[in-house]
């Protein structure tokens, strides 16, 4: 089925679907990549206090798991798409 509109020509369900979780898992991908260096700078600035080594080593952690959640999210939706629509 194919969506009309105003600016929707030749567009299906399936790709605005596939769009949409794609544009978020790349801007979540790189939220976490920014919280990683974040988390990086404030793990080498430990010698200054203690804490913000521990906070940096913290951050660094949580943005590694968040980049796995959206690789495997990422995965697990192309899989489930795959069977569905078969391309």
């Amino acid at each position: 089925m194919r969506v009309s509109g105003l600016f929707a020509g030749g567009i299906t369900w399936s790709d605005i679907v596939a769009n949409i979780i794609g544009t978020l898992g790349s801007t979540i991908f790189a939220v976490s990549a920014a919280a990683f260096l974040i988390g990086s700078l404030m793990y080498i600035s430990g010698f200054i206090s203690e804490e913000n080594k521990n906070k940096g080593k913290n951050l660094m952690i949580g943005a590694l798991f968040g980049m796995g959640i959206v690789l495997s999210a990422k995965a697990i939706f192309n899989t489930a798409y795959f069977f569905v629509y078969g391309n």
